[in-house]
This record gives C-alpha cells, sequence and structure tokens, in this order.
C-alpha cells in the first residue's frame, strides 16, 4: 500500500502537471523568470592539443615554441556577437552561465596575416549547444593548422645548372605573395582567402652559362587550409628525349625546353589534410575508452550477443592495415601469437585467409575503400584471460593517408562496473509503449562504493520532484533523505547497494508515470563507482509520443 500511495502521489502531480502549459509554470513565485532560460558551460576542465601540421596529421605531436596557454579563446553567439574571451590557460574553472542556444567556440594561436615566412597559426572551432539549467562540458580540443604552408625545392642535379642570382619562385594566393630563392628552405605560410584557395606561382630562372631569363606561370586550385604544399623544380623527360624544367605540383605548363644531360626525377609531394586520411570508427562507441567485456553479453550457449565491429573507409584504395596486438597478460598473447603474429599487416598476402577469417580480419581490404574488422570472432579468447587487451591498427591509403587507432579491450576483476538494461539497448534511445519494462543488471566485481541517479526532463524538471520527495539527482546510498521515496519506485537503496557486486534495479513502475506526462523525453543518468573509484556512466533514454 505504501509503493502504490507513493505511485499515485507522483502520478497525481503529473497528472496537473501535464494539464498546464509548461510556460505557466510557477518557480519560486516568479513565472518565466530569466534565470529559467540559463545553462552552463564548463570549460575547466578542457584539455587542448596542437597537432603541428599536416606532417604529422596523425600523430599528437605537440608544436614546438607555440605556448598554448596564450592561445585565445572566444565565445559568440549564434548571431556572431562574442560573450565571453580569455586566454587559454586562464580559462574560468567555474561554469560560464549562458543563456540557453547555440555557441561556438574559437581558439587560436594568432591572428592570420597574409603570408609569413615560419608564421603557422594554430586553431579550433566547436559548436555547443546550451540548454537550461544543463551544464555542458568541454573535454577537449585539437588545435591544427589553420593557414596554408608552402615550401619550395630544387632536384639536385638541376639546382647545379641554375643561376641561383636568376632564380626565384613566386607564390601568390590574393593580394599576398612570398618570394623564394634557390636556396630558400623556410615554409611560407599564406592566409586562406576561401574554403578552397588558387596558389598562383611564377617561376623566373636562368641557365648557369646563359644569358635569357625563362618564366613559367601557372597555378595550383583547390588548395585548403591545415594543407602543406610541398613544390619540387625537378627535371624532365619527354619521349624524344629532351629535357625540361618541370615543376611537379598538379599541372605545369612549359614554356621552354632546356637540355640537360642528368636523368634524374623526383615527384611532387603534396601532404593531404586530415579530411582526406582514413577513418577508423567503432560505432556507438568512443576509441579512447576501453570496450567492457562481460559475461553478460554470451548467451546460455556460450555465443556472444553484441558486436565489436571496426569500420574502416578511406577516399583512396587501402593499401594497409597493420594490426599490433598487446596486453598486460602473456597467456593472451601467447594464445594469439599461436594464430597470428601480434603485428602483421592483414593486407600484404602472408597470412592464410584461413586464419584471418577465424579471427574476424577482413581477406579483401586491399584496394578496396571501405572494410570492417570483427572483433567479436575473438570474444571467446578474450573472455579467457583477464586483463586489458590491446589492438593497434594503422591504415595507410594509396595516397600516403595514414590514420592511427587503438582498440582496448577489458575483461575480468579489472573492468569498471557495467550496467545492462535487460531486453534493451541501453545506449540507444527507446519509445514507451504500454507495458514496456526497465529492468537493470549492474555488475561490479569490486563492489559498489556509490550509485548516483540523474533525471534530465524538461517536462519533469527538480522544483515537480521536490514535491514528491525527490529530486533531480540523488545517490541510492548516501541521500538517505530519499530512500523511502525511491524505495516506492523500485529503486534499490543503502546497504541494498552499497558493498553489493550484483545489483537488480527496476524502474518499470515510473515508466507509467512518465507516460501521464505526455509526449517528451526523459533520461536517467546513472553513474556506478566501485571500491577503487572506477565509475561506469550510462543513460537510460526514453521518448514519450
Amino acid at each position: 500500500m505504501k509503493n502504490l500511495a507513493k505511485i499515485l502521489s507522483i502520478a497525481a502531480v503529473a497528472l496537473t502537471l501535464g494539464a498546464c502549459n509548461k510556460d505557466d509554470i510557477n518557480y519560486n513565485g516568479h513565472v518565466d523568470s530569466s534565470k529559467d532560460n540559463i545553462g552552463y558551460l564548463a570549460l575547466g576542465g578542457m584539455e587542448a592539443s596542437i597537432m603541428v601540421d599536416t606532417e604529422n596529421i596523425d600523430s599528437e605531436t605537440r608544436a614546438e615554441g607555440a605556448d598554448i596557454n596564450t592561445f585565445d579563446v572566444v565565445i559568440t553567439n549564434q548571431a556572431g556577437a562574442e560573450v565571453k574571451s580569455f586566454k587559454y590557460g586562464e580559462r574560468p574553472e567555474e561554469a560560464i552561465a549562458l543563456e540557453a542556444g547555440i555557441y561556438n567556440i574559437t581558439m587560436q594561436s594568432a591572428e592570420m596575416s597574409g603570408a609569413e615566412w615560419e608564421m603557422p597559426v594554430y586553431g579550433a572551432e566547436r559548436e555547443v549547444v546550451i540548454t537550461r539549467k544543463q551544464t555542458t562540458e568541454v573535454k577537449d580540443i585539437v588545435c591544427k593548422l589553420r593557414n596554408i604552408k608552402v615550401s619550395v625545392a630544387y632536384a639536385a642535379d638541376i639546382k647545379e645548372q641554375l643561376d641561383p642570382e636568376h632564380t626565384t619562385m613566386t607564390i601568390a594566393l590574393g593580394n599576398s605573395e612570398l618570394v623564394y630563392g634557390i636556396e630558400e628552405e623556410r615554409g611560407g605560410y599564406f592566409a586562406p582567402i576561401a574554403e578552397e584557395n588558387t596558389l598562383l606561382l611564377t617561376f623566373k630562372c636562368r641557365y648557369v652559362d646563359g644569358d635569357k631569363d625563362i618564366v613559367m606561370t601557372n597555378e595550383i586550385t583547390g588548395v585548403k587550409a591545415a594543407q602543406w604544399r610541398k613544390i619540387n623544380v625537378v627535371v624532365q623527360h619527354a619521349a624524344d628525349g629532351s629535357t625540361n624544367i618541370g615543376i611537379k605540383c598538379d599541372t605545369w605548363t612549359y614554356d621552354e625546353v632546356v637540355d640537360f644531360d642528368t636523368t634524374a626525377y623526383l615527384f611532387e609531394e603534396v601532404l593531404v589534410d586530415d579530411s582526406d586520411m582514413p577513418v577508423i570508427n567503432f560505432e556507438g562507441h568512443d576509441l579512447a575508452l576501453p570496450f567492457e567485456l562481460t559475461d553478460e553479453m554470451f548467451d546460455a550457449e556460450g555465443n556472444f550477443t553484441k558486436n565489436i565491429n571496426i569500420d574502416i573507409t578511406a577516399k583512396s584504395p587501402i593499401q594497409s592495415i597493420i594490426i599490433k596486438t598487446s596486453s598486460d597478460n602473456d597467456e593472451f598473447l601467447a594464445a594469439y601469437d599461436d594464430v597470428l603474429p601480434l603485428e602483421a599487416d592483414i593486407c600484404d598476402g602472408s597470412v592464410s585467409n584461413t586464419f584471418l577469417k577465424l579471427m574476424g580480419y577482413p581477406t579483401d581490404a586491399k584496394g578496396a575503400t571501405s572494410t570492417r574488422i570483427k572483433f567479436g570472432a575473438q570474444a571467446d579468447m578474450l573472455r579467457s584471460f583477464e586483463g586489458a587487451h590491446s589492438y593497434e591498427i594503422t591504415v595507410v591509403d594509396a595516397n600516403g593517408g595514414k590514420t592511427t587507432a587503438t582498440l582496448t579491450v577489458k575483461y575480468g576483476q579489472n573492468v569498471a562496473p557495467s550496467i545492462v538494461w535487460v531486453g534493451y539497448d541501453i545506449d540507444k534511445r527507446q519509445t514507451y509503449a504500454p507495458g514496456m519494462t526497465c529492468d537493470l543488471k549492474v555488475k561490479a566485481p569490486l563492489a559498489v562504493a556509490d550509485f548516483k541517479v540523474k533525471i534530465i526532463s524538461l517536462t519533469l524538471n527538480a522544483d515537480q520532484l521536490t514535491s514528491v520527495g525527490l529530486a533531480d539527482e540523488f545517490s541510492l546510498v548516501n541521500d538517505t533523505q530519499f530512500f523511502e521515496s525511491l524505495g516506492g519506485l523500485g529503486f534499490p537503496v543503502g546497504d541494498a547497494v552499497y558493498g553489493k557486486t550484483d545489483i537488480d534495479l527496476s524502474i518499470s513502475n515510473f515508466l507509467s508515470v512518465l507516460a501521464m506526462l505526455g509526449p517528451g523525453e526523459h533520461d536517467f543518468e546513472m553513474s556506478v563507482t566501485d571500491m577503487e573509484g572506477n565509475t561506469t556512466t550510462k543513460t537510460v533514454m526514453f521518448r514519450f509520443n
């Protein structure tokens, strides 16, 4: 009877609220006060890094000489008006109060000028959505080159036959230009004037024993920010045996033939920006976090019921996929090494297709632009050895684009707590239907120290929950003032949670109450922390139509 009374109490409040327009709800005696539309932006825990131009586009190399603490951070609203600015090293620790809406965070090392020597500008942009009465956190941001780098080099055999006093390469973008002498080794940095830019090239030279200037002009189109265009002056050989001065970059026109005795030949090297690099993706999972393998992921017959699919896509044909396997469990490494080398290129044909298929690796990846690695095929082996097992995956395409990502799978006593929604995918929003259940199974091998729940809903807010003895955020272990109300809704509390390794939790009774509120979305963010401080957070997400 006590449980039923609690449920009916909440239902009565819900019905009353559902009959009212939310704009008419009174908060602390004020209707629709300005504070009701305020959310918060937290940047105190933001970690910023710098990716050094496109030569290291796939690495985490930090820019030498660039002090990230001096970078300017500017927050603008959707209309483009500045609402806050500061140096990255002086970013506020406390959350910034902002009106609900869409904002843009821009971070940049310096202002860009038209063209300068050795003046890279690094920066990044991030769009964030601020929701009323909620805190939006920005945890990481990567700054990359924002201008265009251009360098000029000469093949040794042509360089010795050109007069250095009469040889220059002029690169122009818009109204800005730089003149590269034959001994110039510095990189020039150009501010882009559009998403795709055109570099105008003017090459002037004179043969070392000659008296006539040679002039060539051309352009390179489709040049984008964050690209490094390496221009090489080379010797080109025609089919008839003659030789020309050539510029290896996109297309080039030759207006004079020059005879050389050499047979050397160099190709242009153009490094693409990160948008052209291969992509390694684990749908629904952040590869920066370990994948927690649990016994609940296997059915009664021992079949793995989830997937660990790594999808690889590339704009150019895939040339190699190198998988380097490591683990803190030597027995796992020995078992893996019995089937495949711990480091192998699965595209080079040195491993039999039978073994590749056994381990979930594709046999037709080379030359394709998309493929999938099914690590779920190794789930039984992973489950047989406790510990953290990692696969470093490096993909290289036909254009030299290279991407590396690491998948880490954890199993056993070292894993963090797990939260499973029985019969449903907890990582996807579910649409409520009458009779729907929400039964959760929580496992914490190192025992539960705390279990926090946060209710996120625009319809069922903190004020309404307070009126029936609840809050929008509470601990099932420590907030004793809510234990009676929570127990009536099916939540275990106190000693039924603390110190336990297995917990069954059902909030099915709460669903019928939420259904009375009408259309909307209601989320339950659940964070379980074990005795060693490992925390797992999962959000049960509902949509009511």
